[in-house]
């Protein structure tokens, strides 16, 4: 490979799942924003999901879509999503 060359993004059976699980985390976290209007008891468990579906955004960012300026922010503020709530 040439100094100039990208390394291809490789799709495998493990990088599907993650991103599934980034679909499933972030459809979760949507209904339970929805909930929270209704019922302020479920803010821990928002804040969980929420907390849960940014740390997969970033790990997804840095190995498969390989955008990394953004993936900084989102750890950080999963890491403290997750701190406040005391996990």
């Amino acid at each position: 490979m040439k100094s100039g060359e990208k390394k291809a993004n490789t799709i495998n059976s493990l990088n599907i799942v993650f991103v599934d699980i980034q679909i499933v985390l972030t459809v979760l976290t949507v209904i339970l924003a929805i909930v929270v209007l209704f019922y302020q008891d479920m803010m821990r468990v928002f804040q969980l999901s929420l907390g849960c579906c940014l740390l997969m955004m970033a790990y997804n960012n840095q190995k498969i879509y390989k955008r990394k300026n953004i993936t900084i922010i989102y750890v950080v503020v999963g890491i403290i999503l997750l701190i406040c709530l005391g996990v």
